[in-house]
């Protein structure tokens, strides 16, 4: 079943231009340049774990430990979360189109 599900890829894959195929594979290796770049600087703007730690408890059980995910924090550990979905998404996309060489 695999193998026949492979070969009709292929197949498919076999009516697409050669060049065609390397223009998309460059493209997709351009997106996921500035997508790895992008979530090395997201990465770099958060803090450490033990930012949000209350100073006498030890706990966080504050403010901000609670509402963190609505916060700058929580938006940046999307993001993150985002652009890694993306670059995954864009690896599997890269290898299915240069599978028919």
């Amino acid at each position: 079943m695999l193998s026949t599900v492979a070969m009709n890829f292929n197949t498919l894959l076999g009516l697409i231009d050669y060049e065609v195929r390397e223009n998309v594979r460059l493209a997709f290796g351009i997106l996921m340049v500035i997508a790895a770049i992008a979530i090395i600087v997201v990465i770099m703007m958060q803090k450490g774990t033990n930012d949000n730690v209350g100073v006498i408890s030890g706990s966080s059980e504050t403010y901000y430990g609670k509402n963190k995910e609505r916060n700058k924090e929580g938006i940046l550990k999307k993001i993150t979360l985002g652009l890694f979905i993306f670059i995954m998404v864009c690896a599997i996309i890269c290898f299915a189109v240069s599978i028919a060489d």
